[in-house]
């Protein structure tokens, strides 16, 4: 069986974020410009007087502080107010609202690290609205945006505050499961794909999906990668597809003893 183009040659390679490197220009700036004004007070100290210095010092230290609390404040205020909703919009699908890819298998991999050092259980879901393209030839694209929405919506409810969800592609998205076994992580994708059927959209009712499921188990000699998951969980996706969409498949030990 043909495995979804996505995965057949390489893991995903996620592009890196820009906002680490701005915050640490900002920060060098900052810096910088603290220590230029340490070495204008020290000039200007050993310029003065004995005598005149009693009356430079303290305006110097008040000047000192004052700029060193504005910069924080800016630094904040410029963190807090730019750098944060940029990295957001940055990070998330406009859509959707889920996870970008890149951000999604960063985050992926950084929770599945986290499982092998700790041992503890984690699952990853891929699923793919049935039928999206004659959903959208048969009802537009605005109807088929609006069915995009309410299952980034839906996929959002079901989550639990520690996952991470994400749009992969078109119609494609994927669920990353700490915490969870497989077949915790079956129950929570039939339960989303219950939503979805019974969810009525823009006039549009019935909207399903296929989904496979991949996970590591916590007590593996030789612990997958998010690469290996990713390629079970796509290939239980297809079977899925193959015997009548509408469904939700574990990956089989074949789906694992398959080369790529």
């Amino acid at each position: 069986m043909k495995e979804h183009r996505r995965y057949e040659t390489e893991a995903p390679q996620p592009a890196a974020s820009p906002w680490p490197r701005i915050q640490r220009w900002v920060n060098g700036a900052v810096a910088g410009y603290l220590g230029l004004l340490a070495l204008l007070s020290w000039w200007i100290l050993d310029m003065v007087s004995k005598t005149q210095a009693e009356g430079v010092v303290r305006p110097l230290i008040l000047t000192a502080l004052l700029t060193v609390v504005f910069l924080i404040a800016l630094r904040i205020i410029v963190h807090r107010g730019l750098v944060l909703p940029l990295q957001d919009q940055a990070d998330h699908d406009d859509m959707t609202g889920l996870c970008r890819p890149g951000p999604f298998w960063v985050r992926a991999e950084r929770q599945l690290r986290d499982a092998v050092t700790t041992h503890h259980p984690l699952a990853l879901i891929f699923f793919d609205l049935d039928d999206f393209k004659q959903l959208n030839d048969s009802n537009g694209h605005v109807i088929g945006d609006a069915v995009l929405r309410a299952v980034g919506r839906l996929m959002q409810t079901q989550a639990r505050q520690h996952d991470t969800v994400g749009r992969l592609g078109g119609e494609e998205f994927g669920w990353v499961m700490p915490y969870a076994t497989v077949d915790e992580a079956v129950s929570a994708a039939l339960r989303l794909l219950n939503a979805c059927r019974t969810c009525t959209i823009e006039g549009v009712v019935g909207v399903t999906f296929s989904a496979g499921v991949a996970g590591y188990h916590g007590t593996e000699s030789d612990p997958p990668s998010t690469w290996d998951l990713a390629r079970w969980a796509d290939r239980a996706l297809y079977r899925a597809k193959a015997v009548g969409k509408d469904r939700v498949l574990a990956a089989e030990p074949r789906d694992v003893s398959e080369t790529p």
